[in-house]
């Protein structure tokens, strides 16, 4: 009987920890909000292959970065990623030494003006394999070593505002293959670091696809990221360092109906791009993002695990500014619906939001990032992506709600500062408001499982 105890014991704890874990991944991931990918250390290009690219950076491009975390954080963003190249100033070979020291000292800064800026930090190990030329530099054993290092550096910081990223975009690998690098990953870090919260993906760069198609690792305390870059074709129009089909194309619409006429440059006939044209008008909808993000949010659900949206975002060189702004308004719009913490590609490069010929964001991208908010996903009626009707709208008790996608069985009552005011029960198809108080406010509809399917504004006579 003492033996049975103890082993009940064992699992009542054991259980706790796992669900204290996962309360507390999925608590960190709803504090992140609008985050912003800010590239700089992960430019390892601008250094030299004699010195396995680790003299790329300087003080003059390190300080900056300073002022565009400023800047960063009086935009309202709350959490910066930063993609950092630690594979450029370590040796290639055992037993792995910081060659350039600068290097770190550039993290430990954009780490701690972060922090001083109130935003919360992601430290991402970005580009371990650089151009994929330099033999030895993705080695597990090196990455190991490098990760046992970095957690040393930064155990010490505060859980509750510096992540880990263990590695971005792992490809050229299989997801047996990257599964059992990640457990080990996972493990090393752990050790050391044990009340840090993990940021970790998929093999296939970090796709959506290959997130949903697998199962989460057994440490409980980690946000699973994805990358999402869809309509592929419109996001990367004449991007020259991505697939070589799409350097040609040109003014790709967002969406689609702003444009149909779109031409296919010669180069790309009989590629994927072709073919990614003509489906076009159906994936270049704002309804066909919201499909894409939903998805994710379900894995989320099913699997109770908390998911980041670790890069989105379009080039700039060949789009117009207002499809840009469309596209990001629908993915920010979807993202606010499913309540998924994101990260924008980049604050000032290709992919920036600037007005150009200024470091200033633009209008139309200020009001995409509004409607992640959920007072702006009252007033701009997001919900339409989810084919929700409220009727009579205005009413001075009972509103009929009806929704062509999935059943309505619950449902929040919010006022325009955000405040849940009552939560409501949807009995056959009513809901019933005679005891509040007349005004504007948000209603936010759930389905059986308690996922999110949308927010209406209502006006209560």
């Amino acid at each position: 009987m003492k033996n049975i105890i103890i082993a009940l014991l064992f699992l009542c704890f054991g259980l706790n920890h796992k669900l204290f874990s996962q309360n507390l991944a999925s608590k960190r991931a709803s504090a992140m909000g609008l985050g912003m990918n800010l590239s700089y250390l992960d430019n390892y290009w601008g250094g030299s292959r004699a010195n396995h690219f680790g003299d790329f950076v300087n003080i003059s491009g390190l300080m900056k970065r300073k002022a565009m975390l400023v800047n960063m954080a009086k935009a309202g963003f709350k959490t910066v990623r930063l993609p950092v190249c630690f594979s450029a100033f370590a040796s290639i070979q055992a037993p792995y030494q910081w060659d350039f020291p600068l290097g770190l000292v550039a993290v430990d800064s954009m780490l701690k003006w972060s922090l001083n800026n109130n935003l919360k930090v992601i430290v991402d190990f970005h580009h371990p394999e650089f151009d994929g030329s330099v033999q030895g530099a993705n080695t597990l054993e090196r990455k190991l070593a490098l990760w046992k290092s970095i957690a040393e550096r930064y155990k010490n910081t505060d859980p509750e505002k510096v992540f880990f990223e263990l590695q971005n975009e792992p490809h050229d690998v299989t997801a047996a293959e990257w599964r059992l690098q990640a457990n080990q990953l996972i493990n090393a870090v752990r050790a050391i670091a044990p009340n840090h919260t993990f940021i970790v993906g998929f093999h296939d760069w970090n796709g959506r696809d290959a997130m949903i198609q697998s199962e989460p690792f057994a440490d409980n305390n980690i946000i699973y990221t994805f990358h999402y870059y869809e309509p592929f074709i419109f996001t990367h129009q004449g991007a020259t360092w991505s697939s070589p089909e799409i350097k040609e194309l040109r003014n790709i619409p967002f969406p689609y109906s702003i444009n149909p006429n779109i031409t296919l440059p010669a180069s790309a006939k009989g590629t994927w791009v072709e073919g990614s044209i003509k489906n076009y008008p159906k994936e270049g909808t704002d309804e066909a993002i919201y499909t894409a993000l939903s998805k994710a949010k379900d894995w989320s659900i099913q699997k109770n695990v908390p998911v980041f949206l670790g890069e989105f975002g379009s080039y700039s060189e060949f789009s117009d500014v207002d499809s840009r702004c469309r596209h990001a308004t629908a993915v920010y719009k979807a993202l606010g619906l499913l309540e998924i913490p994101s990260a924008w590609w980049e604050w000032d490069a290709g992919f920036s939001m600037f007005q150009k010929g200024t470091t200033e964001i633009s209008a139309c991208m200020k009001l995409a990032l509004e409607s992640y908010t959920l007072k702006a996903l009252g007033l701009n009626e997001v919900s339409e992506l989810s084919n929700i009707e409220v009727f009579p709208n205005p009413s001075q008790d009972i509103f009929t709600v009806k929704n062509t996608m999935s059943a309505i069985t619950s449902s929040e009552l919010i006022d325009l500062q955000g405040n849940i005011i009552a939560k409501i029960e949807v009995i056959n198809n009513s809901i019933t408001l005679s005891s509040q108080a007349s005004g504007i406010y948000i209603l936010k509809f759930f389905d059986a499982k308690n996922r999110i399917l949308g927010y209406k504004k209502i006006i209560k006579l």
